[in-house]
């Protein structure tokens, strides 16, 4: 038995390590340039030869106890901490660790979701209380070039144009999104991305005095640029840098940023803020100061570490930029999970948006980003939004105060999102989804019995607004937020970003086309109107339920593991899943 050799280190070993003098720390990782790192400088006083203990402070440095801190040392640390080993000493630093590690992560979220989804819902929402006074600059601007005054179709189409640039700009920065995230890497694409919100700013605080209804139009179009290129690429870099036991709460965050820019732009909108007559063009260029907060703090914050590796393979960056977001403690079977995604890919390039539609491996996966990702759109819930002034002046609002009333209605979906991130690595995204879509067609069923009986029952309108309130929460619980993390965790590294080009380019026609279609809706079916969003709640919770797998706490690689079993469920020869394909290409 004194023969006996110990078992090597393996990559999820969690022992403490105890080094001799001279002795060796071998990498079992085939990537890592550290394999053999050897100690040979004497201890130091009161630390004995035969025993010395690894140890790694709250800032991620290595140290050896009672020794100075060399360059031989960090390396040796760094070596045996890709290894797997827990080193032992400092331990009274654990708790800084786990400090530093929710902070780095938070302030990852914060300055990526400021310009990032927040800038979406702001820019959603500002362009309502100014509707008035631009519409009148238009009618001028036009009547100082030709002498005569815009007919009010004409005026009604200019502002229809103005509105609806903004989905068109999303539709091409969505599909700009992918080779951006490819090229440059996820953070970097969001810093890149402010360079269309700061030209708009600017197109937006010299419209005015430039007498042009044309810089705004482009304007609009700039900043639906940004919004479909941070849309797609927030909840992608959010979901590879957040741990698999947080990273769907951490994926919620998009939802609640873009609650969050919607009810600061129905704030700055009052009236008795930035909605007056001369105040709009300050309004408009408002957007610059979430982009400059952006500007100023993600710089800051480490790369995706699954970017960094697997599309890079920078080890040394990724264990860093693993170290900030994770502090010290349990990496190894982390770093394994990248390691085996890694070794799935040599050499093949990442998928092209209509070569998804062509592979039967990713059939489950594409079907259902476009069935949910439709249903999120097609549900109502915008529509609920520009129902919302008429209901409340049925219900006896003054006009007047009907504007505060709409900030009660962002407010409700930002309280679901922030509800929804606390519960849903606890109930799962099936339940949120089910439950959410359940919970529309209820509430939507009740809307409708209350339109058609307005004018019977005196306090049907209440019921009416109470609806629009239930409804709006409703949709915060589940659909929100959940449907965008479908092409973080249903896809693997090699198909995400053509995935998000998928979803965001059909979120943007969807949104494009409600807006358009919704007035015609209204006066086809008047009292009716919702029931055929009352059909997509319907199919979204029944599709969910039969056909959605859960993916709470479970890592890329299982997840990956699951939907082939579901793709090829009648096969028990089928293709053999060798891992996801993971790209290494810049190539899409």
């Amino acid at each position: 038995m004194e023969d006996e050799q110990e078992p090597p280190l393996q990559p999820r070993t969690q022992a403490a390590l105890l080094l001799n003098a001279g002795e060796m720390c071998t990498c079992p990782m085939p990537s890592c340039d550290l394999e053999r790192s050897t100690f040979q400088n004497p201890p130091g006083p009161g630390v004995p030869d035969e025993e010395l203990q690894l140890g790694v402070n709250c800032t991620g440095v290595a140290t050896l106890e009672g020794l100075t801190e060399t360059s031989d040392v960090q390396k040796l640390s760094r070596a045996c901490l890709y290894s797997g080993v827990r080193c032992v000493g400092s331990e009274e630093h654990a708790g800084v660790h786990a400090q530093t590690q929710g902070r780095v992560l938070l302030q990852t979220i914060c300055a990526a979701g400021i310009g990032g989804t927040f800038q979406f819902g702001y820019n959603l929402s500002i362009i309502n209380a100014p509707t008035v006074h631009i519409q009148e600059f238009t009618n001028q601007t036009w009547q100082a070039r030709t002498g005569q005054p815009l007919p009010d179709h004409l005026i009604l189409i200019m502002w229809s144009l103005i509105v609806s640039l903004y989905p068109l700009g999303g539709l091409f920065g969505a599909l700009l999104a992918g080779p951006l995230a490819v090229m440059l890497g996820r953070k970097k694409s969001l810093l890149v991305n402010n360079v269309f919100v700061v030209a708009a700013a600017i197109l937006f605080g010299f419209s005015h005095r430039a007498g042009s209804f044309e810089i705004i139009m482009l304007g609009r179009l700039l900043v639906g640029v940004s919004a479909g290129v941070s849309m797609s690429i927030q909840p992608m870099y959010l979901g590879e840098s957040a741990p698999k036991e947080f990273r769907g709460a951490v994926a919620m965050t998009s939802a609640i940023f873009t609650a969050l820019g919607i009810v600061m732009g129905q704030v700055v909108g009052l009236r008795e803020l930035l909605g007056g007559r001369q105040a709009w063009p300050l309004l408009l260029a408002s957007c610059l100061v979430p982009g400059v907060l952006q500007l100023a703090s993600l710089p800051l914050l480490p790369e995706s570490p699954r970017y960094l590796l697997i599309d890079r393979g920078d080890t040394e960056a990724c264990l860093a930029a693993l170290q900030r977001l994770r502090g010290t403690a349990d990496l190894a079977s982390e770093l394994a999970e990248l390691e085996e995604e890694r070794a799935a890919c040599q050499g093949l390039r990442a998928w092209r948006p209509w070569e998804l539609f062509q592979d039967r491996t990713l059939r489950r996966q594409v079907v259902s980003l476009v069935v949910l990702g439709s249903a999120m759109e097609l549900c109502g819930n915008d529509s609920m939004y520009a129902y919302a002034s008429s209901v409340f002046r049925e219900a006896g609002v003054p006009q007047e105060k009907v504007q505060y009333a709409i900030i009660g209605t962002g407010c409700c979906e930002l309280l679901t999102a922030c509800i929804s991130c606390m519960v849903i690595e606890r109930v799962g995204r099936r339940v949120l989804l089910i439950g959410g879509y359940c919970l529309m067609t209820c509430w939507g069923s009740i809307f409708t019995m209350a339109l058609c009986l307005q004018s019977s029952f005196p306090w049907m309108p209440y019921l009416a607004m109470s609806c629009i309130f239930a409804f709006i929460l409703s949709f915060g619980i589940g659909p929100a937020g959940v449907t965008g993390i479908l092409a973080t965790e249903l896809f693997d590294q090699m198909a995400r970003p053509a995935a998000y080009m998928v979803c965001g380019a059909l979120m943007w026609t969807m949104l494009f086309l409600v807006g358009l279609g919704f007035p015609f809706i209204m006066e086809g079916l008047s009292n009716f109107l919702y029931v055929p969003f009352l059909v997509v709640c319907v199919c979204g919770a029944i599709y969910t339920g039969f056909f959605l797998p859960e993916t709470k706490g479970k890592t890329f690689l299982e997840i990956s593991e699951e939907l082939h079993r579901l793709n090829f469920p009648r096969r028990s020869q089928g293709p053999t899943w060798r891992g996801p394909k993971v790209t290494q290409s810049t190539e899409l």
